[in-house]
């Protein structure tokens, strides 16, 4: 294996060596590629960062791999050969054209540089471009004097218009620029937006950020500012003259269930005055419905979901709100809110009446779906059959339902006298219902204006008949998930039931009686999870940008604590000094885990992705153990790509006689990093590496070195390492993972790191559909 690793380096040094210096002899005299922007900061004390400044340089560096950029030198060697059809689409497609250093540009990015210091408050600073050229690579260095902030000594108001001026000052305190902080004129135009977004929330329907102006009077000598912030009035069109800005109140509103936009200038509207009420605190309110056929859906489905209602001064935030609980409404592709202004008759009062368009989407939707499967080398096939109604009870109500069915070649542990190949079987049926709207016995009525929370019912049973038992899941779920703002989401499931019934033959529930683990029992006896489930999401990436962005989440998991409560009474029954229901041992536990995620974009689409996950399962009461199906796991796709899925751990236990078991435990610490980088159009690379492992909580004879202690756990963590290839077609990513084991804890302490031992045959593949995390 040394032998083959060291003809990989030398493969690599050899290709950097032709690359880098075949390159430079295609380099045109006069021309140099930019090899590394510099940012030097001529003071310790500054109010930004270099990466601050970095975003306003215009010319970026060529991207390579480690030093290496073969698509440049594609570029130059083809380029004689583009008279040819194919080398000339190998040159336009394959290569990438060479961005030569342009001193013009520098000095563009420059002053960019200088004016981001002026909005930051330092007048008057200085940055000044020096390059080190070397071997026709330029290094360009932009050294940054800045000046010393100013500081604002005074904040005025100038508005005419008196009823504005109380909005203003009823959020004075709340605006983000104020007295004896730095100058920033970034700061300036948030607060422009946070103006105008107050306004436009308070009737203010045509006001913008535009009738906002910041008169700077710097002329202290003392690197102080007075700002004096002026808010015009508007414009009148047909005196000519200004006038205060009109209020404006919503008057009618006209919904149009089944909107069609190519015959909406011919059609004739049927129309409903629709009345409702929100509850004795609420005035009632009246929708008019428009539709030329039969809307197919109930008018209640609108009352909390539109939050405009007629007497309501206009707000910005409410037609937000609704586009958002609109978003909900699955039955409906398309959806837009405008605005008419009418004429009251009366000067003082301004009207808008508004228009809701709701174009209808597809209704039903069927999908049949055959795969062939292996698992451990066994070789089955597995077909689903998925139906879809997105209108169910004519509330826009998603219902969903999914039967599958399979069968296995699976090994057999005993004779059974089945002599069919196929002797694994498996059937299930599960059935969902996603309501856009909170069912609860308990109104909650600003909560659900608020956030406009969903509502999932799930149930589902499952059939595995097996060669030596039969297992019978039934499964339900009841929940809600919201969302608290652009980048907090909750889900809360009260509800949460799974029954495992397993029926096995004498000779393997013989063989169950002789094992000590109940964890292993478990995945082979009855017991029951019923409890709730908790989870915070925080994801601040905007779908727009490429900017860094974090994502948070975190899962409680609680089990038999409300059972609990009927241990004393005749609904239960103990058996064995643990307490079961309808003859089923309940599991009480806690669990708990965390994932945290952060990517890093270093530009030219390539991708710096880090994941840190722990997690921690607690049993107790009516649990020694955490059930087989909520323990932790490590190995697989989607984490320790260098052991197959559940072969990992638990600590440093080692499995010499080779058993045929899963192994779990209570708790997790995993860290995952890629880089992500493009290869060719929608092919995508990375190399990635992980780091972690699996422990128990407590001692166990089936797992000996598998109890995490805070003095070894350190030493037991596995790692491993690889390539990928990512095939990215936007609406769909298949990936293929190469991992190896650098360091296997199963080994003796002095030979886990596996470098220098490596063989083709530690290679696993992993494949997988979307990035892994």
């Amino acid at each position: 294996m040394r032998k083959i690793i060291g003809k990989i380096i030398v493969c690599f040094l050899v290709m950097f060596i032709v690359t880098s210096c075949s390159v430079r002899k295609y380099i045109p005299e006069g021309k140099t590629l930019i090899s590394k922007n510099k940012i030097i900061i001529d003071s310790s004390h500054t109010n930004f960062s270099r990466s601050d400044l970095s975003a306003y340089i215009i010319q970026q560096p060529e991207g390579s791999l480690l030093g290496i950029n073969p698509r440049l030198w594609l570029y130059y060697s083809t380029l004689d050969k583009t008279d040819k059809k194919f080398w000339k689409w190998v040159n336009k497609n394959i290569g990438r054209e060479p961005l030569y250093f342009n001193e013009k540009s520098a000095e563009n990015s420059a002053q960019q540089m200088e004016k981001y210091l002026n909005d930051v408050g330092c007048f008057k600073s200085k940055v000044t471009i020096f390059s080190e050229n070397k071997k026709k690579h330029t290094k360009v260095i932009y050294k940054v004097t800045p000046s010393k902030p100013y500081c604002i000594q005074n904040m005025s108001y100038n508005i005419p218009d008196t009823l504005i001026a109380e909005y203003i000052q009823q959020i004075k305190s709340d605006l983000p620029v104020k007295s004896g902080e730095i100058y920033n004129a970034f700061k300036l135009d948030e607060e422009r937006n946070n103006i105008t977004e107050y306004l436009r929330n308070n009737g203010y329907y045509y006001f913008t950020k535009e009738y906002i102006y910041y008169e700077i009077d710097s002329s202290l000598n003392q690197r102080k500012v007075n700002i004096n912030l002026r808010i015009d009035d508007a414009l009148d069109p047909e005196t000519g003259l200004f006038i205060p800005h009109k209020r404006y109140s919503i008057n009618n509103i006209y919904i149009y269930p089944n909107y069609n936009q190519q015959t909406a200038g011919t059609s004739v509207y049927d129309t409903t005055a629709y009345t409702f009420s929100l509850g004795k605190r609420f005035d009632n309110f009246e929708f008019n419905f428009l539709y030329n056929n039969n809307p197919k859906i109930r008018f209640k489905t609108f009352d909390q979901i539109i939050q405009i209602h007629k007497g309501e001064y206009y707000s910005l935030r409410k037609v937000t709100q609704s586009y958002r609980a609109l978003s909900n409404l699955k039955i409906y592709s398309l959806n837009n809110i405008d605005f008419d202004t009418v004429s009251s008759g009366i000067d003082s009062i301004n009207l808008l009446n508004c228009n809701i368009a709701l174009q209808r989407a597809k209704l039903n939707y069927y999908n049949i779906q055959l795969e062939g499967t292996n698992s451990g080398g066994d070789l089955g096939i597995l077909g689903s059959i998925t139906y879809r109604n997105k209108n169910i009870f004519r509330g826009a109500e998603v219902f969903n339902i999914n039967v599958k069915a399979g069968t296995q070649a699976q090994t057999v542990l005993f004779d059974d006298g089945n002599k069919s190949i196929f002797n694994t079987n498996e059937l299930g049926i599960e059935a969902s219902i996603y309501f856009p709207r909170f069912l609860s016995p308990f109104k909650f009525q600003n909560f659900v204006m608020e956030y406009q929370p969903r509502t999932n019912i799930t149930v589902g049973y499952n059939m595995q008949i097996r060669s030596i038992y039969s297992r019978y899941i039934t499964t339900a779920s009841f929940g809600y998930n919201w969302m608290a703002s652009q980048t907090v989401q909750h889900i809360l499931t009260p509800v949460n039931l799974n029954s495992v019934k397993v029926d096995p033959t004498p000779d393997f529930e013989a063989l169950l009686n002789q094992e000590t683990n109940q964890r292993i029992k478990d995945q082979y006896t009855n017991h029951l999870i019923f409890g709730l489930n908790y989870s915070f999401i925080f994801n601040n990436q905007n779908i727009h940008t490429l900017n860094d962005f974090f994502y948070f989440r975190a899962d409680l998991q609680s089990s038999g604590n409300l059972l609990s409560a009927f241990n004393n009474t005749s609904l239960t029954k103990k058996e064995n000094d643990y307490h079961e229901i309808f003859g089923i041992r309940y599991a009480q536990y806690l669990r708990f885990s965390f994932d945290f995620r952060f990517y890093h974009f270093l530009g030219n689409d390539q991708q710096l992705a880090i994941r840190q996950m722990i997690g921690l399962g607690i049993p107790y009461g009516n649990s020694n153990d955490m059930p087989f199906e909520k323990s932790f796991y490590a190995g697989g796709t989607n984490g320790m790509r260098g052991w197959q899925f559940r072969e990992l751990g638990p600590g440093d236990f080692n499995n010499p006689e080779g058993l045929d078991i899963e192994r779990i435990g209570d708790i997790q610490i995993e860290f995952n990093a890629e880089y992500r980088f493009p290869i060719y159009g929608f092919i995508k690379g990375a190399l990635f590496t992980d780091v972690g492992n699996i422990w128990n909580s407590r001692k166990n004879e089936t797992f000996p070195g598998g109890k995490f202690s805070f003095d070894t756990f350190y030493k037991q963590l596995a790692v491993d390492g690889g390539f990928g290839v990512r095939l990215d077609f936007s609406f769909f990513l298949f990936r293929i993972d190469l991992a190896v084991p650098l360091r296997d804890p199963e080994l003796p302490e002095d030979q886990r790191w596996r470098i220098n031992k490596l063989q083709f045959t530690d290679i696993i593949w992993n494949f997988g559909i979307g990035y892994p995390f």
